[in-house]
């Protein structure tokens, strides 16, 4: 028996809300960060360490409008099922490979989360927990981890059916998917990864299947080799090293309990050594995966055992569970790094998950030991030749049939696109019909078929942007035409140009919007340019404060007036603005918390600890940020001196964390 059907899945889960209609200039620090590599990394390793990371955002629109008010939701689940595995995938989650149930013994191998819950952990803010999540193009999580893929049911070679998910990734322009089947009498699931570039040029490109399983006390990373980077994340600042595996930092880093902050290891598997990495309990029991050998990168991320931790853990989930950690496999050492992918080339490989048991005293025994154990399981289970059998799986041909879910319809706008310039389409694999396109996508194809990019109302929100160069040309060739100048075309065209990197141009063509309509987003991404390209605060403050007057209701435009005003020193224009606002503001966490920073700036720390106290809750906590828990210790320590008269900082910080522990607001990991 091996089925693929389609069931509902019910999961508790956070309301999505709306997307941040504005385009990201320069707002997004995690992008930026700094990456310090240490003399212990060879420079071969380090060769692409920093190469291909990407400056903005754009097109995609940031995903900050979540809540924390989970109520059940039924997801449509598209299922494999054979008499040893069930796999249950959710195509309206990124494609995320939610469960895998070993049915000989009835547990998941996965850490199923039980709950849909996402937090600020992802380029486009909201990322949520568990399963496997398959990240193409760019570090730092898929931009789709939250969006719909397209998914259509394929029949293999042996009459096994199953089914591929696909999409079209928009920043590096390339489409990409997985196949997924399950054979009858398989052990293992089979995911067979393929990203096609048709840019016409070289770009950039990442993979890394992200796999969560079951943390316990006693669970035990396995993998071939002695060797690691390790990277360390701060505030926006990484540092990679090297060390031995598995003992480092003055334990045995195999083991994840044994960490107390959280940690990426990046192990260093040699060239000649088969591909794989497994997470076991105390029983030796847990998920193996296993690739050929074009995913060579294999990686550990523990939250650590820390008070941040733990609360991570609980936040990103029901608080109910021991949590999860990750083990990874990607196409590059580590995830602090793009390989150059050649123009017109496919890269694809294939990937095995299913259970492993080996002996618990073997398992739990030396490294190397433990390392011969999993190989013979894996000998055993591939008829000695692993790569040799998983390599045979790439050129297995699946045909195409029904769809089963519709994704966006950027894919099919591009290959209009491409069809009116005379070029080849996205891929001849993955199909983007023209039925899935949408009012954000049809705006467009009427600047194709009409050379025209229609006026908005200038109180509606944007529903999306383009910021390919032809697109670029083809918008400033419409705006020759007198006819076809309007705020909104040019709002686009200013969005455009600084995504291209036309900073001068794009202001030029934000100025020119506001010549037609005053207009909010014209105004705040002008308040962005002259904020975050020009240094100029003055300029940022009157822009974001015409922006906020003609736009009360967009959150996105509130954070960037918190943000702005407090960066120009001026917390009395976001007290003001802050006591004047909607109650939807008034109630946000994260806007109180600049609340709370613009008070404690004019020295009202009572006013501003009676915001900020045991019970605060901020719903897009942001992964390794302290803003909070360093404005607490400000808060809290300006409070002791003025009531102590202690200025020591040392004696502050103790007492601090004495009288008035973060507990629960603890995000601290390292």
């Amino acid at each position: 028996m091996s089925e693929c059907y389609v069931e509902s899945y019910v999961i508790p889960s956070a309301n999505m809300g709306e997307l941040n209609p504005l385009p990201d200039i320069k707002n997004n620090a995690y992008i930026h960060a700094k990456i310090e590599v240490t003399e212990n990394v060879s420079n071969e390793d380090k060769k692409h360490i920093g190469d291909g990371m990407i400056p903005t955002l754009l097109p995609y629109m940031e995903q900050n409008g979540y809540d924390r008010n989970r109520a059940d939701k039924v997801y449509r689940a598209v299922v494999l099922e054979n008499k040893y595995l069930k796999a249950v995938f959710l195509p309206e989650l990124g494609g995320r490979l939610w469960s895998l149930i070993d049915k000989e013994t009835g547990k998941d191998l996965l850490y199923c989360n039980p709950v849909y819950q996402p937090g600020n952990l992802a380029l486009r803010n909201a990322w949520f927990s568990g399963g496997v999540e398959f990240n193409v193009s760019i570090k730092g999580h898929n931009p789709l981890t939250c969006d719909s893929l397209f998914v259509k049911k394929i029949k293999m070679q042996d009459g096994t059916i199953g089914a591929r998910f696909y999409e079209y990734e928009r920043i590096r322009g390339v489409a990409y998917g997985f196949d997924t089947w399950l054979p009858k009498d398989s052990k293992m699931l089979y995911i067979r990864p393929r990203i096609e570039n048709r840019t016409g040029k070289e770009v950039w490109m990442y993979w890394w299947s992200n796999i969560a399983v079951p943390e316990t006390a006693e669970t035990r990373v396995v993998v071939p080799t002695s060797e690691c980077f390790i990277n360390y994340f701060g505030n926006n600042h990484y540092v990679l090293d090297a060390s031995p595996v598995p003992n480092a930092l003055d334990t045995d880093v195999s083991y994840p309990n044994n960490l107390k902050r959280s940690l990426d290891f990046f192990y260093r598997i040699p060239d000649s050594e088969q591909k794989w990495i497994t997470a076991v309990d105390k029983n030796g029991y847990g998920l193996i995966q296993c690739s050929t050998k074009e995913l060579k990168g294999r990686k550990l991320f523990v939250w650590g055992k820390g008070a941040g931790g733990k609360n991570w853990n609980n936040f990103l989930s029901d608080g109910n569970n021991s949590g999860y950690i990750e083990i990874q496999a990607g196409l590059a050492r580590t995830q602090l790094e793009h390989i150059p992918m050649p123009a017109d080339e496919v890269w694809t490989w294939v990937e095995g998950y299913g259970a492993f048991s080996g002996s618990a005293d073997v398992m739990h025994g030396e490294w190397q030991g433990a390392v011969k154990e999993v190989e013979t399981a894996l000998s055993t289970n591939f008829n000695g030749d692993m790569e040799g059998e998983l390599s045979v799986l790439k050129e297995l041909d699946a045909t195409p049939l029904e769809f089963i879910h519709i994704g966006s319809g950027w894919g099919a706008l591009e290959n209009v696109r491409r069809a009116a310039d005379n070029e080849k389409s996205l891929s001849d694999v993955f199909e983007f019909p023209e039925f899935s396109l949408t009012e954000a996508q049809r705006e467009w194809t009427n600047l194709l078929e009409n050379g025209r990019l229609s006026e908005r109302r200038v109180e509606d929100r944007p529903l999306g942007y383009l910021v390919d160069k032809k697109w670029c040309e083809r918008l400033e060739a419409a705006l020759e035409n007198t006819e076809n100048r309007n705020w909104y075309a040019y709002m686009q065209l200013g969005v455009m140009r600084y995504a291209l990197g036309l900073l001068d141009e794009a202001r030029e063509a934000f100025e020119e919007s506001l010549k037609y309509r005053q207009n909010a987003w014209a105004n705040r991404n002008l308040a962005m340019l002259w904020r975050n390209e020009y240094q100029n605060n003055v300029k940022a403050t009157e822009y974001i404060t015409a922006a906020v007057k003609l736009q009360k209701n967009c959150r996105g435009i509130w954070l960037d007036a918190a943000t702005t005003y407090l960066r120009a020193e001026k917390p009395e224009l976001w007290l003001e603005a802050f006591e004047n606002a909607p109650d939807t503001v008034k109630s946000d966490g994260r806007l109180q918390l600049y609340y709370v920073s613009a008070l404690m700036k004019q020295g009202r720390y009572e006013e501003a600890a009676d915001i900020l106290k045991p019970g605060f809750e901020m719903l897009d906590m942001k992964e390794a940020d302290t803003d909070l828990s360093d404005l607490w210790r400000e808060l809290y320590g300006a409070l002791i001196s003025k009531n102590l008269g202690i200025t020591d900082e040392a004696e502050l910080d103790r007492l601090v964390e004495e009288k008035y522990p973060l507990g629960k607001l603890d995000f601290r990991t390292h």
